[in-house]
């Protein structure tokens, strides 16, 4: 497959559609044009500031116009971009950082303290502030930008189809982040399948309310909106209002919203006016939810989705015209990916029968870096395995019947068990721990840590808490702590999490530390970041 930067869209958009809107961030507006020359004079500035080709650059910052110019900027001079998870406790950012072996860090005003503390615990070597605080030894990109010509230009970076354009960490079902590789290939795969599969056209406006460190803020359709010289619009919070709002300012054709986001808009009074929407990408949604979003907004396509960060998004959308008779489905699969159902001995089922789902195409990553013990795990024979559990119709309908256990989705965000009970594990009174997900009225799912103390030990529930907030990031502390005697096990001595996933909620009381605002929790500026693909 024929492969180009992304950023040479930019340059095509910039000719044929000069002052067409291409980015809204609040009060600030860029054309094709002024986005193409913005692009051109930050990477000038990047590189001036040190930044080179091939090389790995973490970002680490909010959805805002700079962020956006930054990454195409990072790809016009062919460095790799790794977006950040700013909601990681800095400890799980230099892992992410040393992993990687990312040496050029970008950061915001808003997390200049956790800058500080990554160049002093890693080896990141050049370091540029977007805003005005400075951290020992950075750059500021203000001045970097200054000293720019007026028309500078910087050449796109030739890119061919297996060159790594960005990493994307994510939790997965092991105790630590994975580096999910996004090939330029991948990108030219998902943003045809995106412009065609949502049939994005010049008059678009799609709203990007998740972040741009999740794969749906990057490619939902993300970057694809600048291939079809539409209009991105950026939100700078996950509020509801505020969404409804933006889009009715801004006139959104289009948007992804996590369900706590929908559910979040169809209580707001007076109901959003959304009469330029015409499609909504959502997942993990009850069809009698869906039904009645329908029923509010009869105009707006629904479309679900089946997607992972793995898969460069997702790999099927449901289409308009099966959104009644296919209520439930994920859709059928992208151009370019194959879906496939196996069961435990890698043999295709028959159709409506269940299994894992296996996908191969040119959307599907190449796999993790610099973790071969994953890459083994997850691919065999050209597939990859995704863990999941479906089933395709006789139509070749997708359909999920249930996810991977271990993984605990809160808000739009993977958590990993094995990384929490990692960390509760080593604190001196703890004998055993387990932690599955348990439902959440708000956030789908919140982590539950079953723990066996040792003889004598002392600490509470809400001491093993804190202890978790010391290590963790906020929304993968325990909801719950539930201090138990022994934990349910087979016969081979491995415990039967889905026995505990199914146990009734214990009461409240001093052994389970579950108040009605427990400091674990998500708070309003904690809330788990709206994505629709893990």
């Amino acid at each position: 497959m024929a492969t180009s930067n992304v950023t040479e869209h930019l340059r095509r958009q910039a000719l044929r559609r000069a002052d067409r809107e291409a980015l809204v961030d609040g009060d600030r507006r860029w054309t094709y044009a002024e986005l193409d020359a913005d692009v051109d004079r930050h990477a000038a500035a990047l590189r001036d500031g040190g930044i080179a080709a091939g090389e790995l650059v973490g970002v680490l910052g909010r959805n805002t116009g700079t962020y956006v110019v930054e990454l195409l900027a990072l790809a016009r001079l062919g460095a790799i971009s790794v977006p950040l998870n700013w909601r990681l406790h800095p400890n799980e950012q230099a892992y992410v950082i040393d992993q990687a072996g990312i040496t050029g860090l970008l950061y915001d005003d808003d997390f200049a303290d956790d800058a500080a503390r990554l160049v002093a615990a890693t080896g990141v070597r050049t370091v540029v502030a977007n805003g005005d605080r400075v951290v020992a030894g950075a750059g500021r990109l203000a001045a970097l930008l200054d000293g720019q010509p007026s028309g500078v230009r910087v050449a796109d970076a030739e890119k061919g189809p297996d060159d790594v354009h960005r990493l994307l960490y994510t939790s997965g079902t092991t105790a630590r982040p994975k580096g999910v590789v996004h090939t330029y290939g991948n990108l030219t795969a998902n943003h045809l399948a995106q412009v065609l599969e949502l049939e994005l056209t010049a008059a678009d406006r799609i709203l990007v309310s998740a972040p741009l460190f999740h794969v749906s803020g990057l490619e939902a359709p993300g970057l694809a909106i600048f291939v079809a010289g539409a209009t991105m619009v950026l939100t700078p919070t996950f509020k509801a209002a505020d969404i409804a709002r933006i889009a009715a300012e801004e006139r959104i054709t289009g948007m992804v919203l996590a369900a706590q986001i929908l559910f979040g808009l169809l209580d707001l009074d007076p109901p959003p006016d959304l009469g330029t929407l015409r499609y909504l990408l959502f997942a993990g949604v009850a069809p009698s939810v869906r039904q009645e979003v329908k029923r509010r907004l009869p105009h707006v396509r629904l479309v679900d989705t089946f997607g992972m960060t793995e898969l460069c998004n997702g790999i099927c959308y449901l289409d308009a015209a099966h959104e009644q008779s296919k209520l439930g489905a994920l859709g059928a699969p992208f151009p370019g990916v194959h879906v496939r159902i196996v069961d435990e001995h890698f043999r295709p089922v028959p159709p409506g029968e269940a299994g894992e789902i296996v996908v191969r195409g040119e959307k599907v990553s190449p796999g993790y870096w610099r973790d071969d013990e994953a890459n083994r795990r997850t691919r065999r024979d050209g597939w990859f395995l995704t863990g999941d559990v479906g089933r395709i119709d006789a139509d070749g309908y997708l359909w999920f019947v249930d996810r991977r256990t271990d993984l605990i989705k809160s808000g739009g965000e993977n958590i990993a068990s094995a990384e929490i009970e990692r960390v509760i594990a080593r604190h001196p009174d703890v004998a055993e721990v387990a932690v599955v997900g348990v439902p959440d009225p708000t956030w789908d799912e919140v982590p539950k840590a079953y723990v066996i103390l040792r003889d004598g030990a002392t600490v509470t529930a809400e001491g093993l808490r804190e202890h978790c907030r010391a290590e963790l990031a906020r929304y993968k502390v325990p909801k719950y702590v539930q201090i138990v005697s022994s934990l349910p096990r087979n016969d081979s001595g491995k415990v039967l999490k889905r026995s505990l996933r199914d146990a009734p909620p214990a009461a409240p009381g001093p052994a389970d530390a579950s108040t009605g605002s427990p400091a674990g929790s998500p708070g309003a500026a904690d809330a788990p970041a709206p994505a629709v693909a893990g």
